[in-house]
């Protein structure tokens, strides 16, 4: 009985590593890697970073839009092949970058991969797991996040390596190449949902697939709550600082360190990251959720502040793993969070519209923090603002989170 429990729960287990691959190469490749070439092309093209840096605001700006629809897409089509589209497409832009000669052509490939990005990145990974795991959700979430972390780890020093020896087109080729070797194929091979061979891992309280798939609350509910705003506040103010995070390396040569220890601090922040995601999902499934926030919280507010007072390699790194820390609540915290205040029923299309505000929070962020460093000289000004952003995240969410569990709440709906 056990051996055929096991086998009919092999998909979650693929599910979850294949999250684990688009996590590690989608998020600590394409996303965490790309404040390495903001200084040689803009060296190359002979333009400032804000004009660098708005490539990555165009991105997330056509994110941001794309993601008013992107949940409602992924309960209407195949997501298996809808993936594997998004995936090839993010892959051939980059490795198109290559060839640019213009800043025209950077800023419409990075438009494209920002349409692509919000379903094959940004919410397939809560979603697949959503679907797939009821029991220890926020574990496998935190590590299959915080994986991305490692990625970013990996792939910094690398891209960097590559840059400094090949040239920022080199760059690119890499990352075309490393995109469309992994992530397509990972993509065709996914299952989206159980069905009666292939079971999600875990029940709530014997409550039946079919009927988690249908309990919580609708989008149009959800915006009657005021968790709804405070997790979107949150989103919107956590992603701030995420968008920040790609001109760390920027922040570190401007203090006249060589990009080598930009990339050490950048490497820092990913090693923090991968603990605080991994971490995070463990205590939300253990202990109490405000207290967790509290907890993560202070690692953001602490670690972004020892940014701006730090002026020398090892400490600076410190502080970049501690602020690391404080990621999770933003990739890990809030879509769990969501998941548990409005369940499955209108999950997706939920989790898109309050990632819509953080997309819109991201791509203001880097084109500000680049505007910022071109007018002050520094990104002191920018590393208060995440600081604050932690302290009233929390506050918003300490304010308006509910104690019941999702357990609690889905016996509520099906009574």
């Amino acid at each position: 009985m056990n051996k055929k429990q096991n086998s009919s729960h092999f998909f979650a287990w693929w599910v979850f590593i294949a999250s684990c691959l688009i996590s590690l190469v989608g998020f600590g490749l394409i996303v965490n890697t790309i404040g390495l070439f903001f200084e040689p092309i803009s060296k190359s093209f002979h333009v400032g970073r804000a004009s660098v840096a708005l490539m990555t605001t165009l991105q997330n700006a056509a994110a941001a839009i794309t993601l008013l629809f992107a949940g409602k897409i992924m309960t209407k089509l195949n997501l298996r092949w809808l993936l594997t589209f998004c995936f090839t497409a993010i892959g051939i832009s980059i490795l198109s970058l290559s060839v640019a000669q213009s800043l025209t052509h950077f800023y419409i490939a990075w438009i494209i991969i920002g349409i692509c990005q919000p379903i094959a990145i940004t919410l397939s990974i809560p979603v697949l797991l959503g679907n797939w795991f009821n029991e220890k959700l926020g574990t496998v979430m935190g590590i299959a996040l915080g994986v991305s972390a490692f990625g970013g780890t990996i792939f910094n020093p690398i891209i960097g390596d590559i840059i400094t020896n090949f040239g920022w087109r080199g760059g690119f080729i890499c990352e075309g190449l490393l995109i469309l070797g992994i992530l397509v194929p990972t993509a065709f091979f996914l299952r989206e949902k159980p069905n009666k061979k292939h079971h999600a891992y875990g029940k709530v309280k014997n409550i039946p697939e079919k009927v988690l798939e249908t309990t919580g609350i609708s989008l149009k509910a959800a915006l009657k709550t005021p968790v709804f705003y405070a997790l979107a506040f949150a989103m919107l103010a956590l992603q701030f600082v995420s968008g920040s995070v790609q001109h760390i390396s920027g922040h570190i040569t401007s203090q006249g360190l060589p990009l080598t220890i930009g990339a050490s601090v950048v490497s820092g922040v990913m090693l923090g990251a991968a603990a605080g995601k991994i971490s995070i999902g463990f205590m939300l499934d253990r202990f109490n959720t405000r207290l967790t926030l509290l907890i993560y919280s202070l690692f953001g507010l602490l670690g972004w502040s020892g940014e701006i007072f730090f002026k020398t390699s090892l400490p600076l790194i410190a502080s970049a793993f501690i602020l690391g820390l404080g990621q999770g609540v933003c990739l890990v915290a809030l879509p769990y969070l969501i998941r548990e205040e409005f369940g499955a029923k209108d999950y997706s299309t939920i989790l898109s519209v309050i990632n819509m505000a953080g997309a819109f929070a991201m791509s203001a962020s880097v084109y500000l923090n680049g505007l910022l460093f071109d007018t002050t000289g520094s990104y002191n000004f920018g590393w208060a603002i995440n600081s604050a952003a932690f302290a009233l995240s929390f506050i918003a969410l300490f304010l308006t989170l509910k104690k019941q569990t999702t357990s609690q709440g889905l016996e509520e709906s099906i009574d």
